[in-house]
């Protein structure tokens, strides 16, 4: 909050290592190991934010854009926290996120991911004529996971195999991250010279 010529303006400041999410005590035996769920994504203010500066590639963005937000009934029957990471997985695809409370619960018994690189790989790919993927109401599935969120690079090396041999497979999740910096074909930014751009 600031006051600007006498008028108090509310604001959300995007600068934060990770999104503002509703402080709630989860409680619950986390008896359900698979929840079933309707999925949305769309845009996110913090989401908004990371691209608008640049970061896509960092730390920030990677809990902007790869967090589930959950009603907190869904989470206590899951048994997770803010925080926590949490498997999504459609008939399209899987991917590891953080769970968090929705700022806009409740809804259970549906989850939103920001649109981006996390959500593009659990919404189908066909357009129906429309030029757009389908980006809401997408069945989906969501269980608790000691997996981590990978970031953007390492993401598109697990999911598109970028950055890596056909021969890699079975070790891409493993592998040491990428990092915050840029990827040239496959090797990180501080390892480029002159000549090899």
């Amino acid at each position: 909050m600031v006051r600007i010529g006498g008028i108090i303006v509310h604001y959300a400041n995007t600068y934060l290592e990770k999104p503002v999410v509703p402080d709630v005590k989860i409680t619950g035996e986390g008896n359900t190991d698979v929840l079933k769920c309707m999925l949305n994504t769309g845009s996110d203010i913090y989401q908004g934010a990371c691209k608008k500066r640049g970061s896509t590639l960092k730390e920030e963005y990677k809990n902007a854009s790869g967090t589930c937000y959950m009603d907190p009934r869904d989470m206590a029957k899951l048994g997770v926290n803010n925080w926590d990471t949490v498997l999504v997985k459609t008939d399209f695809g899987e991917v590891v996120v953080n769970c968090a409370v929705s700022r806009d619960a409740p809804h259970e018994g549906t989850v939103f991911i920001c649109k981006g690189p996390w959500a593009n790989t659990v919404v189908s790919h066909d357009t129906y004529c429309c030029s757009d993927p389908t980006y809401k109401g997408i069945k989906c599935t969501v269980e608790k996971t000691d997996r981590k969120v990978l970031l953007m690079a390492d993401l598109m090396r697990w999911v598109y195999k970028k950055y890596v041999d056909e021969t890699d497979d079975d070790t891409v999740e493993n592998m040491e991250s990428l990092g915050e910096l840029p990827v040239y074909k496959g090797r990180k930014w501080e390892e480029l010279i002159d000549h090899d751009l």
